[in-house]
């Protein structure tokens, strides 16, 4: 077992640590150096691997060559950090549902324009600072 794979474990282990620690308190500098550490210590635990297999690859290398393929391909499906998975697809959401408000208002426009006059009037009275009395 290499060294570079044991320091990388360390290393993800530690980032996983700090970024839980860092959700719970909510400390975000905490999080984002805890994900930080979990990265590097991925990168150095794969490091490690593609030492460790390229030192048993003494007898069949085209065996190895297959299996670092499919180290490299299970690594890129995996998401570099949840949480920037998770934004991509709340971005998804959010756009399929601002097309479906376009489709709306393309459909109905002028259904949209009253609405968007009567709400825009709604909000000028409720904000405006001049308030008229009407005195008898």
């Amino acid at each position: 077992m290499d060294s570079d794979r044991i320091a990388g474990t360390a290393q993800q282990a530690k980032g996983t640590a700090e970024a839980a620690a860092g959700r719970l308190t909510g400390d975000r500098k905490l999080w984002i150096k805890g994900q930080s550490d979990e990265v590097v210590g991925t990168v150095e635990n794969t490091a490690g691997n593609l030492k460790d297999a390229a030192q048993q690859a003494t007898d069949d290398p085209q065996s190895e060559v297959e299996q670092l393929r499919a180290e490299v391909e299970r690594l890129s499906r995996e998401p570099a950090t949840p949480r920037l998975d998770a934004a991509a697809n709340a971005a998804d959401r959010y756009g399929e549902k601002f097309d479906r408000y376009l489709d709306a208002i393309r459909q109905h426009p002028l259904t949209s324009v009253g609405v968007a006059v009567g709400a825009g009037f709604l909000i000028g009275r409720l904000m405006s600072s001049n308030r008229y009395v009407h005195r008898i």
